[in-house]
Parts: C-alpha cells; sequence; structure tokens
C-alpha cells in the first residue's frame, strides 16, 4: 500500500519537473528508492502509463535502483526526454 503513495509521489514530482523544463515525452527514467520497496521499472512504467500515455509509452526506459535510504523515499536521478520546441 505504501509503494502506492510512493509511485503516486514519483508521478507527481516527474511531472512538475517535466513541465518545469518543457519535456513533453519521457524517453529514459532513473529513479533511486529505499530497499524495503517493492518498486520495480515495469510496475512503475505501468502506473506512469495509466497517468500519462501521452508523456509516457512503450518507448520509455525506467531504471530503479535500491538504495539504503528512509522508508519510503524515492530520487529521481535523471529524466531524459524530448520537448515541445
Amino acid at each position: 500500500m505504501h509503494d502506492t503513495h510512493l509511485i503516486e509521489k514519483i508521478y507527481q514530482s516527474i511531472a512538475v519537473l517535466c513541465r518545469q523544463n518543457g519535456i513533453v515525452k519521457v524517453n529514459e527514467l532513473e529513479i533511486e528508492v529505499d530497499e524495503g520497496s517493492h518498486i520495480e521499472g515495469a510496475h512503475l512504467l505501468s502506473h506512469l502509463i495509466d497517468r500519462d500515455s501521452a508523456m509516457f509509452g512503450d518507448w520509455t526506459s525506467v531504471q530503479v535502483e535500491h538504495k539504503p535510504y528512509e522508508k519510503l523515499t524515492a530520487i529521481i536521478k535523471s529524466i531524459d526526454g524530448e520537448s515541445c520546441e
């Protein structure tokens, strides 16, 4: 259940970062989560596509690495995408 909330927070943070940087289509995403998290790349990508299928899709590569962070911690390491320009 906690991972569901964390995944939604990750989506919201990515959406804000993409808006701020003019990214309309995400090609690659690199995220670190706490070691206790069950979040995996395919699961996260599925949620992201459900939330915004124009920004995320089969073309999006999601890398999730588990690190010794506090519970429910996620760090967005990088976002690579295409701008609207």
